[in-house]
């Protein structure tokens, strides 16, 4: 009789303790919860918010980023985050607010929390408090005029770790930020063109934009002497 009931109790075991696993992992997610302000204190609706984990040394692990919208109140959450540290910010590009978890908009650090079984629910009111510049414009060919995708470098000439380099610059206009009363280099390149600098009077410069400040830049680019030369 023992040895019959010995293959139950085991499997009541085994169930058991799958059971408890499954709660276990359950409890290593966390909630990240709060308001978007701006500095006035108005709630911000439609910002993207973004919970960038924090990958502490010795690094075993890297992260997508997270990321989700407030809401008309400027409400935001994200319900279910892994344990660990992340760096929460907020942007909304279409009122010149960059997304400042990229260093290129802000060296500073960015706020952070830590997820964990005695802090798992954590509330982080984030503020918008740095606008950038603008750059507006069109890229097109010098001569025939025709729209171009290009890609766009820019430098900070002050901290060499402050860059970034996109496809930001595409077809017939482009709409791109730029850190606010930082100067930076702009650089434009495509295969087969010359690649084009801003420059003031011939001459290389870099641009320094205040907060709100828009540029237009009409960039014709000069097709290389390289693609003028037919193939033999």
């Amino acid at each position: 009789m023992r040895q019959r009931l010995r293959p139950f109790f085991l499997c009541l075991v085994l169930v058991s303790l799958g059971a408890g696993t499954v709660i276990s992992a359950e409890q290593r997610y966390g909630t990240i919860s709060g308001t978007v302000l701006d500095r006035q204190g108005s709630a911000v609706a439609h910002a993207k918010v973004t919970a960038d984990y924090v990958c502490l040394k010795p690094c075993v692990k890297a992260m997508a980023k997270d990321q989700t919208e407030s809401d008309d109140q400027g409400r935001y959450g994200f319900s279910r985050v892994e344990y660990g540290r992340y760096s929460v910010s907020a942007e909304k590009p279409e009122e010149n607010y960059p997304p400042l978890y990229l260093a290129f908009y802000s060296p500073e650090k960015q706020p952070e929390v830590d997820l964990s079984e005695a802090n798992k629910n954590v509330t982080l009111d984030l503020v918008l408090s740095i606008k950038a510049g603008v750059l507006v414009g069109t890229v097109a060919d010098g001569e025939t005029g025709t729209p171009i995708d290009a890609n766009v470098d820019f430098q900070s000439t002050r901290d060499s770790r402050r860059s970034i380099s996109a496809s930001g610059l595409t077809n017939a206009s482009f709409r791109v930020l730029v850190p606010s009363d930082t100067p930076v280099l702009m650089k434009v390149s495509k295969p087969g063109y010359e690649d084009w600098f801003y420059t003031r009077n011939g001459v290389i410069v870099p641009i320094e934009l205040a907060p709100d400040e828009t540029l237009n830049l009409e960039i014709r680019l000069k097709k290389s002497a390289l693609s003028a030369i037919p193939p033999q």
